[in-house]
């Protein structure tokens, strides 16, 4: 987990700032309501006196206040999508199941690069309060041009719908996407082994002794300082692989503005509908050639229409879940075409990255690719592997189906 260190013109907009001493605000029981925001929505899923855990769903391209705490740390951890983390005076990029503590006096907003993203947002109390206190905030900037530090002028509550609520005390357990949350009592005979593990209720012994709001690497036997503990598990099989991801040019910006040394880098693009031998051969060769491989995958929308209405064979999740995982292929930008003839937003996505290198397949020429993209400095044509295309895999299988 990274750590977010307040900067000294933070602590003196803090210090000046009259709410610092204010009083808490009545207590107020925000589980098992849906607290619709500008920017998407909230809720309270777990609390207790030492931890409140709400989670975030934002909108694309929408976004928190930049905003701080005086009275409670914040950890923020990702569970779908893609966030950016507005700082005072920088920004960080969250990928899934990546997480940030942010301690009080510190400002931070919420950014979402793609629609419904999903974000944890777990609340260590201090010595000052025991409850969430949502008041408990002083905004400096603000898209919605809020209150600066009233949160219940900002919000509509309601009753949620059938099956929004997401209550980890009752359920134990709940699935979003690739990532499994868990809320998982137990004592000092069980081991658990989870990506992301976090102490609600109880002290235990890693290295240091552990309390509520603490990272745990791995919870053994021997580790128990308590009887009981209660522990917060995340997993999520592809938490390695999502920062290959690039969900939008604006996110495309910032990732490159944070990546300042990617060597030389080469791009492609493609459907990749059905992997086979000829895209894994492909790939490998143009990323022989290049330090790193940028491949830029085409919307189901788009492939509709060129290929016809009974393609994508498989939707932009599951052609998405299978490139991630190859070691050749560093980053994959998600983008959607309007415009077939002129591949207007693969341009904009070119001109972003100015690659060193364009890769194509052999059956086009320099000039019709140059047509679209004149800004290209350098095009590689790859031969295809001869029989090896997704159409000849249609084409067999809607063979075997008729015989």
């Amino acid at each position: 987990m990274e750590f977010i260190h307040t900067l000294k013109d933070e602590d003196e907009i803090c210090k000046n700032n009259e709410k610092q001493n204010r009083e808490n605000s009545p207590q107020i029981n925000y589980l098992n309501k849906i607290n619709d925001k500008p920017w998407g929505k909230e809720y309270l899923a777990y609390q207790n006196d030492k931890i409140g855990i709400w989670i975030l769903h934002v909108n694309k391209n929408h976004e928190t206040s930049l905003h701080c705490h005086f009275k409670k740390d914040t950890i923020l951890i990702n569970i779908y999508g893609c966030f950016k983390i507005n700082l005072f005076k920088d920004f960080k990029i969250l990928n899934e199941l990546d997480s940030l503590y942010v301690p009080r006096n510190t400002f931070h907003g919420i950014h979402s690069y793609l629609d419904d993203g999903i974000l944890m947002e777990i609340e260590v109390y201090t010595e000052q309060i025991c409850y969430t206190d949502k008041n408990d905030l002083l905004r400096i900037k603000d898209f919605y041009q809020r209150d600066k530090n009233n949160y219940e002028t900002s919000v509509v509550e309601r009753q949620p719908h059938e099956n929004e609520i997401l209550d980890f005390a009752h359920n134990k357990k709940y699935k979003i996407t690739n990532s499994l949350i868990e809320i998982i009592e137990t004592n000092s005979t069980k081991t658990l082994l989870h990506d992301k593990i976090i102490l609600l209720e109880g002290i235990i012994y890693e290295t240091a002794r552990k309390t509520p709001g603490s990272f745990i690497d791995i919870v053994k036997p021997h580790s128990f300082l308590t009887e009981n503990a209660t522990f917060l598990c995340l997993s999520n099989l592809n938490y390695s692989y999502s920062s290959k991801i690039i969900y939008s040019t604006y996110h495309l910006n910032d990732y490159l503005s944070l990546k300042k040394n990617l060597g030389r880098i080469g791009m492609t693009s493609g459907c990749f509908d059905i992997l086979h031998e000829g895209h894994i051969t492909n790939l490998k060769k143009c990323k022989k050639q290049c330090d790193h491989l940028m491949v830029c995958l085409s919307s189901d929308e788009q492939i509709k229409r060129l290929k016809g209405e009974n393609r994508p064979i498989n939707n932009i999740q599951d052609r998405l879940g299978m490139l991630i995982h190859f070691d050749f292929v560093n980053t994959i930008i998600l983008y959607d075409e309007t415009n077939d003839k002129y591949e207007s937003e693969l341009d904009r996505v070119i001109n972003i990255v100015n690659p060193d290198i364009w890769f194509k397949g052999g059956d086009y020429s320099e000039e019709e690719i140059l047509l679209k993209h004149p800004g290209l400095k350098q095009i590689e044509l790859i031969e295809f592997l001869e029989g090896k295309s997704t159409t000849n895999l249609i084409n067999k299988m809607t063979l075997k189906s008729e015989i």
